[in-house]
């Protein structure tokens, strides 16, 4: 693997955040938290700072060690099995994300387009990045990224001139418990997938620097934070609850002169990018565990990412396609998915780091 700069790392992290918010945490967040959904995202921000901690220490406790490859190292043969249950949790993660681009697209643009069309022409893009590996991935990554923080800049400054206040008020009116259930909607579902970074081995990353990726952790949530300010302030509690993207309407808020139209779906292009990645840098998270647990040559590892994918494209049709039932989903049981993939079995091999170090220093 060639040396990941600390600016690509960090502009991975950025995406992987923001990616779930559309479709997934937003529209569950507005309606369980209400006005008080971006609080519910700044406590996020601090609950995060818990898995962000964990991952933190598996990173740097062997620095030539990616995760599957700690969890062998720990476990070993259970660490096998650990990471074929870790790679299943990245590919439940991609395959959901997958839907939400096409259910996106399908709803918003393409709306006479046959759903499995639009799946198989986003799958090919997919493919030929995962098969580049997470240098091409990064380097995209990085190239997007100042475009998309201009847009996220110039979007931020045209909508804020058309809040209401008065949409915001009362302040902390929801029950404290429906604000702690939003809080743990963004912890799981923009917070847990950095999880899948840390397939990257810390001895793969050059200047790389926590205090950095910590700043650009805290600007990315802080930017949820403003999409939901900005919804609710603008629409009002009633109406973003009743868009299915309510994001994407802001978008329509936005203006550029008289010359271009439809602007809200060329400022859409961001979200989607970052679901791109997600599921991109998911699925590069099993093909380099399955490659390493099941001693894969490269060619066997290339047919079996383009199985994976083909999986992706044949499954997604059979996915729940309802606004609701989807939302019913990532409320409650996707919560407790996310949480015991991407942070009960972090904390298992966390504990077994700190035995493994205890043991070491007692001999």
């Amino acid at each position: 693997m060639k040396k990941i700069t600390s600016m690509e790392y960090n502009s991975l992290i950025w995406f992987l955040i923001r990616a779930g918010y559309i479709g997934i945490t937003i529209s569950n967040l507005i309606s369980i938290s209400k006005r008080d959904s971006w609080i519910s995202v700044l406590i996020a921000l601090v609950l995060g700072f818990i898995p962000l901690a964990i991952f933190a220490y598996l990173r740097n406790y062997d620095e030539n060690k990616n995760i599957c490859e700690l969890n062998e190292y720990l476990f070993g043969k259970f660490g096998k099995v650990l990471n074929i249950v870790l790679a299943l949790g990245a590919i439940i993660i991609a395959q959901l994300a997958f839907h939400d681009i096409v259910h996106f697209i399908n709803t918003q643009f393409l709306y006479r387009t046959s759903p499995i069309l639009i799946a198989a022409v986003f799958i090919i893009p997919i493919i030929y990045g995962v098969l580049k590996g997470i240098n091409a991935i990064s380097r995209t990554s990085l190239l997007l990224f100042y475009i998309v923080v201009a847009a996220v800049i110039f979007i931020t400054i045209s909508v804020f001139s058309g809040v209401d206040f008065n949409n915001l008020k009362p302040i902390l009116f929801t029950d404290k418990m429906s604000i702690l259930h939003g809080s743990l909607i963004v912890v799981a579902y923009n917070v847990l997938p950095l999880f899948f970074l840390l397939i990257i081995p810390k001895s793969a990353l050059t200047n790389y620097s926590k205090k950095k990726s910590m700043i650009f952790y805290i600007i990315a949530i802080l930017t949820l934070a403003d999409a939901a300010f900005l919804t609710v302030g603008t629409f009002g509690i009633e109406l973003s609850m009743l868009y299915e993207y309510p994001e994407f309407h802001l978008l329509k808020k936005v203006e550029i002169g008289d010359f271009v139209d439809r602007v809200e779906s060329l400022l859409s292009v961001e979200w989607l990018i970052a679901l791109f990645i997600l599921i991109m840098v998911a699925l590069y998270y099993v093909s380099k565990t399955m490659a390493h647990t099941f001693k894969f040559q490269e060619k066997t590892n290339k047919i079996f990412i383009i199985v994976i994918c083909l999986l992706l494209l044949i499954i997604n049709p059979f996915i729940l396609v309802t606004n609701g039932s989807m939302n019913e989903l990532f409320k409650v049981p996707m919560l407790y998915v996310m949480f015991f993939f991407f942070f009960v079995i972090p904390i298992i091999i966390w504990l077994a780091c700190l035995k493994h170090a205890h043991n070491q220093k007692r001999t």
